[in-house]
Order: C-alpha cells, then sequence, then structure tokens
C-alpha cells in the first residue's frame, strides 16, 4: 500500500467526521492497525480539530486562577499602628472623651479602608467572572459552529474531491460541493497547505473543458473547519495556485494542488 496516497485519499476525514461508510470504516479501522503512520495521520486530523475550537478563542490569563483564589482567601486586613514612645504621650493634660474619639476616628478609617478593599476585591472577582462567561460563550458558538459543518457534510448530493499536491504529495486540500442547493455552495477544507509570504496569496480555481472559473481567495488564517468559496454550477476539477495578494483574473502559476470530482 502507498501510504502516502492512502492518506491524502480523504478517508480520514471521513472517518474523523462520521461520513464514512461501515465497511470503509472498518476497512479503515484494520489498516490503521496495520499501519502506524495512517493513525498517526487520524490522531493528528482530530487534534487539529479540537485545536481549531480551542485556539480561535482567547486563552485565560495564566494569574486568572491565582487572581480568583488570592481574593477570595485573602479577606483580612492588616493594620500597621505606629509605634508611640510613651515620653511622647500626656496621659494627664487628655481626657476620656478624647480618647474616646480617637478611637472612633482610627474605627472610621478602618472601616472605610476595609469597605474601599472589599469592593475592589468584588470589581476585579466579577470581572473575572463576566470574562470567563464572555469564553465559554464563545467556545460554545464555536462547538455549533463546527456542528453545523459536520451535518453539512453529510448532506446527500454532497461531491467530494480531494486535490493532491502536483509536486509534493504532503500536500492537499479537499472540495465539498453541494449540487443539491440552488446555488452549487462550495465548501474547501484546507488540510495541509504551506504558509504564505506576505506578497502572495492562495486562489481556488473551477476547471470545466480546460478553463479556470475563479472561487476566491484563501484567507492564511482562518479558525473555521470548512471556508465557504464562489458557487459554480458546473465544474469537472478544482484546483488552487499561489497567485500576487488579492488574486488574479487567471492562473499566473502552476496548480499547487489539483482534484477532479
Amino acid at each position: 500500500m502507498n501510504v502516502k496516497e492512502y492518506i491524502s485519499s480523504g478517508i480520514i476525514e471521513s472517518y474523523v467526521m462520521g461520513m464514512a461508510t461501515d465497511v470503509e470504516r472498518h476497512e479503515f479501522e484494520a489498516v490503521c492497525a496495520q499501519y502506524p503512520e495512517i493513525a498517526e495521520a487520524r490522531n493528528a486530523f482530530e487534534l487539529a480539530l479540537e485545536e481549531q475550537l480551542l485556539t480561535s478563542t482567547s486563552q485565560p490569563p495564566v494569574h486568572l486562577k491565582q487572581l480568583i483564589e488570592g481574593k477570595v482567601l485573602s479577606t483580612a486586613v492588616d493594620i500597621d499602628v505606629a509605634n508611640v514612645e510613651p515620653d511622647e504621650i500626656q496621659v494627664r493634660r487628655i481626657g476620656p472623651w478624647k480618647w474616646l474619639a480617637a478611637a472612633s476616628i482610627i474605627l472610621l478609617a478602618a472601616t472605610a479602608f476595609w469597605a474601599i478593599t472589599t469592593n475592589n476585591k468584588y470589581i476585579e472577582l466579577q470581572a473575572a467572572h463576566n470574562n470567563l462567561q464572555n469564553q465559554l460563550q464563545q467556545s460554545t458558538a464555536q462547538l455549533d459552529t463546527l456542528k453545523q459543518e459536520a451535518s453539512l457534510l453529510q448532506k446527500p448530493g454532497i461531491m467530494m474531491a480531494t486535490m493532491k499536491g502536483t509536486s509534493d504529495p504532503g500536500i492537499y486540500a479537499t472540495i465539498y460541493w453541494d449540487t443539491t442547493s440552488a446555488n452549487k455552495d462550495v465548501y474547501l477544507m484546507v488540510n495541509n497547505l504551506p504558509e504564505t509570504t506576505s506578497d502572495k496569496q492562495y486562489q481556488l480555481w473551477a476547471l470545466l473543458n480546460g478553463q479556470p472559473i475563479d472561487l476566491g481567495m484563501i484567507e492564511a488564517r482562518q479558525q473555521r473547519l470548512l471556508l465557504r468559496m464562489k458557487n459554480v454550477q458546473s465544474a469537472e476539477a478544482f484546483a488552487i495556485t499561489l497567485e500576487p495578494k488579492g488574486g488574479s483574473a487567471t492562473p499566473t502559476s502552476a496548480p499547487l494542488v489539483l482534484g477532479k470530482l
């Protein structure tokens, strides 16, 4: 078996996304047990899906847990009272009421300090709570998007084309073409494409009767499983070329990946 060709055939994506038939699934599991390279590729794809959800949202600050624990546990307020030498106090010249007044002022200052400190702690805790709530909402939205995209791949009438590298078999991408929709929607899964320079950008093409049809530019950093591209009514194959940033009317370079339906 040619392991590289088998990995780039699209069976890994179909298996992980639940699109493989029972026969394909049993066959794939048997191949994984026989070829460790294929099992590693499957594990890498599963981890990539998880990382898309985890890395698409901003990570919590490192000190967040310490901040919450510290603010909850450190509730005592220490008041540093300056030492007063005995010869500086004229006890006989100060009446009892003045001692009470001085004690009241100290108590009032301590109470005010405690109230301000407690309020600041509450504000910090509330901000930390809000931050966690926002991250949870973002993660939930990302998960819902992944579920919708996974459901889309299982629709009847979805046609798949694996675009393999023309010079490097390790480079490939996958097209999902919804031929049952009115607009013939096209979706792209970027499996493994090299990073581009700042002045270059990938462009997707449909090929019909030997003529290229522009299907749009591919963003280098997309936190999604599927990229929605331009629609096309008819196509025989799909290709990706490396173009000047912003795209070209017609391809200016040979296809980096190419695949027929």
